[in-house]
């Protein structure tokens, strides 16, 4: 059945991008300052024996830029984590807070928690760009309490300062405050 499909598909050219998330993505790389260089590497990871490209490499770290993500995506990613422990990689979600199912309560920013996978909002705020590109390389971490809406905070390993994130219905405008 998906052989029609396969054969009709229009093949990508090299450089070109999957998504228009990506693509603006790679503009917001662009804009501060970056290089990014899109899907130039490949990792090995042990489910079929297969090789997984993250969307972008700015300098020595990797970017995956996720829309919808389905099971078997997060497990395939979850595998290049495990069999790859020192790749230097987050996830960039445009979406954080989707729930992964329609009967899950579980979104996406609280999968990548779980299974201790950087993660952060699009579009990537700059504070944290910047920490991946000079060393530290940060997370953001879902804090929920019943009754109040879950917030994040940018944790980073290299130091003691933590901020938090307060989401709000345009993602675009996303504050950062010291606490």
């Amino acid at each position: 059945m998906l052989e029609k499909f396969n054969r009709v598909r229009r093949r990508r050219k090299p450089g070109e991008f999957r998504s228009n998330l990506e693509e603006k993505i790679s503009k917001d790389l662009t804009k501060l300052g970056l290089d990014p260089q899109y899907e130039v590497d490949r990792f090995r990871y042990i489910l079929p024996a297969k090789k997984y490209t993250p969307d972008f490499k700015c300098g020595d770290f990797y970017i995956e830029v996720k829309g919808y993500w389905p099971s078997s995506e997060r497990t395939k990613f979850l595998s290049v984590v495990i069999h790859n422990p020192d790749l230097p990689i987050f996830v960039a979600l445009q979406r954080p807070f989707m729930a992964i199912s329609k009967t899950s309560k579980t979104s996406y920013a609280l999968w990548c928690q779980k299974h201790g996978i950087r993660w952060c909002p699009t579009p990537i705020p700059k504070e944290f760009l910047m920490q991946w590109a000079t060393g530290p390389k940060p997370t953001f971490h879902v804090r929920t309490q019943k009754g109040v809406a879950a917030q994040t905070e940018l944790l980073s390993p290299r130091t003691t300062d933590q901020y938090i994130v307060s989401p709000v219905p345009d993602i675009s405008s996303l504050t950062i405050r010291k606490r």
